[in-house]
């Protein structure tokens, strides 16, 4: 038994949800391990079937389980990854709680700065990945996401290689909303971003010029900005819910 704390407090769903995160972020439960029945849980927490109900679809939505069917289903722990935070990224937009021109402006703050942190920490392997994303860019593609997944490695690379977690959150939810919003509008997307764009930072980075680095990460962001804060009218316009 895993001996969860009896809920004696009118918030039940909050200190039902509350304790089963606590239980996978410490460890007792790992990625892969199956949480205990709705009846074990039950019975340990001493409240309905329906709360705790309501609190496994609230793990299930944060991306804390996966629920599977059958005789053999039930609540499994994942990897908890960065997609739990681009989704957030992504509904705050679609919301219009979010505009691009906002996201346009962090990106100018973060991403000089994780090309600076790359150029510290580069290494021989790390370089290797960069010279390898940027020849990809220029390789014939067989669909825009697949094209839009090529110009983007080279920046999802360098927030892995800056060494700062949540850097790399942020980098790669930007990179998610703004290739939403790309692909949905202008899917061929040449005049925003053509391949080769990149060279001049990975060549920084790789001669550990991090000066270098974060001054051509801000000239290419600037580049395409605009063009992107123009793409979210037509977005919304089309896509208005």
């Amino acid at each position: 038994m895993t001996h969860f704390k009896p809920i004696k407090t009118a918030r039940i769903f909050e200190d039902v949800l509350t304790q089963l995160k606590e239980v996978i972020l410490l460890g007792r439960f790992k990625s892969g391990d199956k949480l205990p029945s709705e009846r074990e849980l039950t019975l340990e927490f001493q409240v309905s079937r329906g709360v705790i109900r309501e609190a496994i679809r609230a793990l299930e939505l944060s991306g804390f389980v996966a629920i599977r069917q059958g005789p053999a289903g039930g609540a499994f722990v994942t990897d908890l990854t960065f997609n739990q935070v681009g989704n957030a990224f992504l509904d705050l937009f679609l919301s219009d709680r979010l505009s691009m021109r906002e996201i346009a402006q962090v990106r100018l703050h973060i991403e000089p700065e994780v090309a600076r942190l790359a150029a510290l920490n580069i290494t021989p392997s790390y370089g290797q990945l960069l010279k390898r994303a940027d020849a990809d860019e220029h390789l014939p593609y067989e669909s825009y996401p697949q094209r839009m997944a090529r110009l983007t490695e080279v920046h999802r690379i360098l927030a892995k290689i800056c060494g700062n977690h949540f850097f790399e959150a942020i980098v790669t939810s930007m990179l998610k909303l703004t290739a939403e919003v790309v692909l949905a509008v202008d899917p061929d997307h040449e005049s925003l971003h053509g391949p080769g764009e990149h060279h001049t930072i990975v060549t920084a980075v790789i001669a550990s010029d991090t000066e270098g680095a974060s001054l051509a990460m801000t000239k290419h962001l600037k580049r395409f900005s605009e063009s992107l804060i123009g793409m979210e009218k037509i977005y919304r316009q089309r896509f208005s819910l």
